[in-house]
């Protein structure tokens, strides 16, 4: 079967034959339909501390058709569509119960979904109703953080929210902000060009990040933001989140900067600001973000701009190092690509 693998930083990312996958006791085998690229596929690979290891399988933003079932599986059948976990939790250790599946002390990577098929356990599949598309089971795992983050920050409803930044994290912040009933949600962004889907998925207003007017963003949020989320990841962001908070307020790092970032600690505490780093997301989170895509009246497959085969993923990792126009990139395993 075919699958990405990750060669270093520099190298370029390869396509692969690699040996079928077989699902052992509690497992199933996933022919993956969908599988998004995260911002970490591109911070990741560029040569900072947090590369992904070498010689490995990358994707975990994916969703499949069930093939094949290992031995003792049940509530789930060959032909159903599942979300998957990237992670392989158990359910069951200190770190699931408490809602940290990626910290799972038994759980494995899942790594894998930039490729053809996947053997992943059943306890990291949930179930994708008629209505979700596989492009939208494929976003469950990064809108799902989204959820996450706005409950580690306490959020309440009718608080105004802050987003600095307008990718991908943005997006799942605006989503889950309006679907909790959030107040007013303002994004400051570098340019105009996303925000239509900013707009369509739930913002009231966007701001330009040089924006020289220091009164409108609370003139655009009708009063001071509760909540201030960086999801921008460059240095300088996070000291500019605090900057923006008002005394009291939470701050969201969302961004996954990957190099030191300095922040003036006395300029957190004269204000008493919560800072959060949230990462991943319960099992709650999951089913709760499908749910939601079920029930809803925006499709969250608007934020697909593209839609690539498995072998077009290394020229677009490259496209995504620099200034681009993508919103959200799909790789569709079985797509024949159309060049090359």
């Amino acid at each position: 079967m075919k699958v990405a693998i990750f060669n270093g930083a520099g190298k370029p990312v390869t396509i692969e034959e690699r040996p079928e996958e077989t699902p052992g006791s509690g497992e199933l085998l996933l022919s993956i339909g969908r599988c998004g690229i995260c911002g970490s596929d591109i911070s990741m690979t560029s040569g900072s501390a947090f590369d992904y290891a070498t010689g490995r399988p990358i994707g975990h933003e994916f969703a499949g058709e069930v093939i094949e079932l290992g031995r003792d599986v049940s509530g789930i059948k060959v032909g159903d569509r599942l979300a998957c976990i990237p992670s392989g939790p158990c359910g069951k250790c200190a770190m699931c119960l408490a809602g940290r599946t990626l910290f799972c002390s038994e759980g494995t990577s899942l790594f894998g979904g930039f490729g053809e098929r996947k053997a992943i356990p059943a306890t990291a599949g949930f179930l994708l109703p008629d209505s979700v598309s596989m492009a939208e089971g494929a976003l469950v795992e990064p809108m799902a953080c989204g959820r996450r983050a706005l409950r580690m920050a306490g959020f309440e409803k009718g608080d105004r929210i802050l987003i600095l930044g307008a990718g991908n994290m943005a997006l799942s912040m605006i989503y889950w902000g309006r679907q909790l009933d959030a107040g007013r949600i303002v994004v400051v962004s570098r340019s105009d060009k996303r925000d239509a889907i900013v707009r369509a998925i739930g913002a009231d207003a966007t701001i330009r990040l040089d924006e020289e007017d220091p009164g409108a963003i609370e003139a655009a949020l009708g009063g001071p933001p509760d909540i201030v989320a960086e999801c921008i990841g460059k240095t300088g962001m996070l000291q500019l989140a605090v900057d923006k908070a008002p005394i009291g307020g939470t701050v969201l790092s969302l961004g996954m900067c990957t190099v030191p970032d300095p922040v003036i600690p006395a300029l957190n505490s004269f204000k008493e600001i919560s800072l959060h780093f949230p990462i991943g997301y319960s099992f709650e989170d999951f089913t709760e973000t499908i749910r939601t895509f079920d029930a809803g009246t925006f499709k969250p497959e608007d934020m697909v701009s593209d839609t690539i085969a498995l072998d077009q993923l290394p020229e677009m990792l490259d496209a995504m190092r620099t200034p681009h126009t993508h919103l959200k990139v799909m790789v569709d395993p079985h797509l024949e690509c159309t060049h090359g």
